[in-house]
């Protein structure tokens, strides 16, 4: 008799722990959630495997980074924020967000705004300030991430896009095309615990375009990602979700407590100042984030190191993204210097006419000097022509015309001063 409730408790127990459930709206987050996920690229093989009451034991999973992912009400958010995605939406949750994937743009009051309903928990596009000025990039129609009751078998889809334009700046667009199934259910496992759960498989195709207004070009990128994700009652967000992006696997799971962030950072070094013409190589210095980095500079170049020939004062930026899709930006100011003893002074204390020349200049010197030396160098410093002015004062003229097309620096020295001037010679 004993034996027969020993059985019949022992299967109970292992009847409950791997009974289906059913995830709706209640198991979403809500206000005031703080959850701690972690995150590594070091994952197991045959996490794509599923099957109905299952499994999976993920249990040597290894953080490489941590985060905290929170929520707070719409309701919460700037007024502006609100009417896009309260009042236009129906919004009723949002998270904080702190970046937009533009090179070099500062964000501020960044939120991703979701709308959870008996029916279906959605994303519903993200608003940002930058610069003072507010930006809400709402999809014209919501990314279904879930849709209720949820149940073994279901299948659903979305077709999203936004485009935000920042003046002088840029703009951003992404599209991206969502098809879902619930291919699994069972028992996960993971660091954090073991939980009953519901696994929905997402195939994704995205496409996001970025223009720079800074370089006058833009480029996109198609992305196709495929996510597993698990879901267990009452946690919020899925206490394991795994994305495969071509190579490259990320796993984010629940979890306690284990170590610091590991932050991302780019930097270029310095500002600098070259001769014009010199052949400058630049590198993006990473530190934090988890390799492998992608890195992509204003120049729509790839690559840890950029070599470009200086012609004019240019920014030039770079964006890094890591394999835990965190990303960094960094910038340098590279300018022009001039050779000594030349220093470009406004045309207007030389009085030098035409410019652009085709040969001939007229100027007038200042003062009243007896003899002057003027000389042309080019931008590498070399003296390209000179001669004696006399008298050094009044209205003078050189004929250039037997120089090549191009940029010179004329200058003229007397015992009182010493000046130069840009002349550009067009034939």
């Amino acid at each position: 008799m004993k034996r027969s409730i020993f059985f019949i408790i022992s299967l109970f127990w292992i009847t409950s722990l791997f009974s289906q459930i059913i995830v709706n709206e209640s198991d979403m987050p809500v206000a005031g959630d703080t959850l701690r996920v972690s995150i590594t690229n070091v994952v197991p093989a045959g996490f794509a495997k599923t099957a109905m009451d299952t499994a999976w034991n993920f249990a040597l999973l290894q953080a490489l980074t941590q985060r905290v992912d929170t929520f707070v009400g719409a309701g919460s958010t700037p007024a502006l924020y609100q009417f896009f995605f309260v009042l236009q939406g129906g919004a009723n949750l949002a998270s904080p967000r702190s970046a937009l994937p533009i090179p070099g743009l500062p964000v501020s009051q960044g939120f991703t705004f979701f709308k959870n309903s008996a029916t279906s928990y959605s994303d519903l596009g993200s608003a940002y300030t930058i610069q003072g000025l507010p930006l809400p990039a709402k999809y014209d129609v919501p990314d279904k991430q879930y849709q209720f009751p949820m149940t073994p078998g279901l299948a659903w889809s979305s077709n999203s896009t936004f485009a935000i334009t920042l003046p002088g700046m840029g703009s951003y667009s992404t599209q991206r095309n969502r098809s879902n199934i619930v291919d699994g259910w069972g028992a996960l496992t993971t660091p954090y615990g073991t939980f009953q759960t519901m696994r929905v498989k997402s195939t994704l195709a995205i496409h996001d375009s970025i223009y720079l207004d800074s370089v006058g070009t833009g480029f996109s990128v198609n992305r196709n990602v495929t996510e597993y994700k698990w879901l267990a009652k009452g946690k919020g967000i899925p206490v394991l979700e795994i994305s495969e992006e071509q190579n490259l696997v990320t796993a984010t799971y629940r979890d306690i407590y284990r170590m610091p962030a590991q932050a991302l950072s780019v930097s270029l070094g310095p500002d600098t100042a070259v001769l014009q013409g010199t052949v400058l190589t630049l590198h993006a210095s990473v530190s934090g984030g988890t390799p492998p980095f992608q890195v992509v500079w204003s120049t729509m170049d790839t690559g840890s190191a950029l070599t470009v020939t200086v012609q004019d004062i240019t920014t030039y930026s770079v964006f890094v993204m890591d394999a835990l899709q965190n990303f960094g930006t960094g910038r340098k100011v590279v300018s022009i210097k001039y050779p000594p003893g030349i220093e470009e002074y406004p045309a207007a204390q030389l009085n030098c006419y035409p410019n652009p020349t085709t040969g001939r200049v007229h100027f007038t010197l200042p003062g009243n000097n007896t003899t002057a030396a003027m000389q042309v160098f080019t931008p590498q410093g070399k003296v390209a022509c000179s001669r004696t002015i006399v008298p050094a004062s009044g209205e003078q003229s050189v004929d250039l015309s037997g120089l090549p097309d191009g940029m010179y620096f004329l200058r003229i020295t007397t015992t009182g001063y010493s000046l130069s001037v840009k002349i550009n010679i067009i034939k």
